[in-house]
Order: C-alpha cells, then sequence, then structure tokens
C-alpha cells in the first residue's frame, strides 16, 4: 500500500483534510479485515494478511533524503495463476465496468511450471509467477544481486515470510525511522507526538542507510490511532459524502 495518500496537503495541518479523511478510511478498512478475521476464529489475523509499503532514499547536495514510493497502479496476483493489473480500483465501483472510467486487464495463466507454495508442489503460472517472484526481488533488493541464497518462490513458507520478507521490512523501516525520523510512522500515535517526532534533527548516518536492502518497510498500523481523523463537518471533506472516499 501507499504509505500515504497522494493528496496534497501536511499531516496534522488544516491544509491536510484529504489526507486525513483517506488515512482514516484505510485505517477503517483494515481493522474491518482485521476484525472479520477475528471473529471467523483467528487469533493472529498477521498469519493470513498483512500490510507493506515501499520507500527510497538518496542523496540532495550531499544530505540524505527520503521519499515514500507511490504507485498509482493496481496489482492482485491471486496463487501465482491470475493477475488483476490496471488503473481501477479493485472494487465493485471501479470494475464494474459503468462507473469510473478506468480500465484494468485480468490475465490468467493457461501454461504452468512446477512450484512451491507453503512447503508443497503447486503449480505455478508462467506469468503471474514469474511477475510475482520478480517483484519480491525488486523490493528485497535483489534485482541485481547476481548470487543470493534467499529462494523467493515460495512466499508463505515461514522460512522465507518471517525469515527474509518481514525481516527486510522491519529493519529497513526501523532505519529509516531512525535516521528521517520518517511518517507514517507507529511511534507518532497523537498529534503531539507527531510534532515533536519530525522536530528531531535529521541523523546523517551513511553507514546505516547502506543496510537498507531494496525498497520494502512495514506499513504502519498505530499511526495517529489516538486521534480522529475523520472530517470535520465544517470543512469541504466534512460535508461530502461517505461513498465519495469509500
Amino acid at each position: 500500500m501507499p504509505l500515504l495518500p497522494g493528496f496534497e496537503g501536511e499531516v496534522g495541518e488544516p491544509s491536510g483534510a484529504a489526507l486525513h479523511a483517506i488515512t482514516h478510511w484505510n485505517y477503517a478498512s483494515i481493522s474491518s479485515l482485521l476484525n472479520r478475521l477475528r471473529a471467523a476464529g483467528i487469533k493472529d489475523p498477521s498469519q493470513y494478511i498483512s500490510f507493506y509499503g515501499l520507500r527510497n532514499h538518496s542523496t540532495l547536495n550531499g544530505e540524505p533524503i527520503t521519499e515514500l514510493i507511490y504507485v498509482h497502479s493496481k496489482l492482485m496476483i491471486v496463487d501465482d495463476k491470475i493477475v488483476i493489473c490496471g488503473s481501477a480500483n479493485i472494487n465493485d465501483r471501479s470494475l464494474i465496468g459503468k462507473r469510473d472510467s478506468e480500465i484494468a486487464v485480468i490475465i490468467e495463466d493457461e501454461t504452468f511450471e512446477n512450484g512451491i507454495m507453503n512447503g508443497r508442489s503447486f503449480p505455478s503460472g508462467m506469468f503471474a509467477g514469474s511477475l510475482r517472484k520478480r517483484l519480491f526481488k525488486e523490493h528485497l533488493g535483489l534485482l541485481e544481486v547476481e548470487e543470493s541464497s534467499v529462494d523467493v518462490t515460495d512466499p508463505v513458507v515461514e522460512q522465507f515470510y518471517r525469515g527474509v520478507w518481514y525481516k527486510t521490512a522491519s529493519s529497513n523501516t526501523h532505519i529509516y525511522e531512525q535516521v528521517f525520523h520518517c511518517i507514517p510512522s507507529d511511534g507518532v500515535q497523537t498529534f503531539n507526538d507527531l510534532r515533536d517526532y519530525q522536530d528531531r534533527k535529521i541523523l546523517c548516518n551513511m553507514e546505516l542507510l547502506r543496510r537498507i536492502q531494496g525498497f520494502l518497510v512495514l506499513f504502519p498500523l498505530e499511526f495517529l490511532s489516538k486521534e480522529s481523523l475523520i472530517p470535520k463537518a465544517r470543512t469541504v471533506e466534512g460535508i461530502m459524502p461517505t461513498s465519495l472516499w469509500t
């Protein structure tokens, strides 16, 4: 997911009303998904669904800088067999065909190769499977690595998911927060936290930044969790119908 909505304005400021509104509904959707899994008897929803974002860093005039990576295209890869890709949001409003002016394609593999899923033999689509594996390598910083011990063939086996995917995202997130104090962050749960956090001086530590692998970071689930991000009734965003945001 994009770490923040692609709207103008500053988080925590009046100019960020649209940012706050989209962020509220994003978190409301995530909360609904997690609670539905818990209601179905699943004690740890993270075994079935998890959330990540992408971030990059560079230097400008000799100083380290960072920015989130905002990918507008929507992509779903199902079981290494089916791909949905396009500008259409993956919901009824965009995909129904007579609402939003968007386009997307559905690609379903007809040829397969031997793959592995959760430690078991699994037919992996030639297109969907290769696309998923290439994206995984890109996110993990492995595309240009000639020899790597990391095997992205099985995306859900514990050795890969916890030992590589989650570990890389967690490490990258920690470094970015330590160096740049960037948002969103789980450590920022109120607007007061936000002001204190962003007042900290950027740590010019290139040695730490060299430890970052790829672009993968955790999507923080506690960002501004103690604040109401629902638009105020007197604002333009507040008088808009809920259906506009959802």
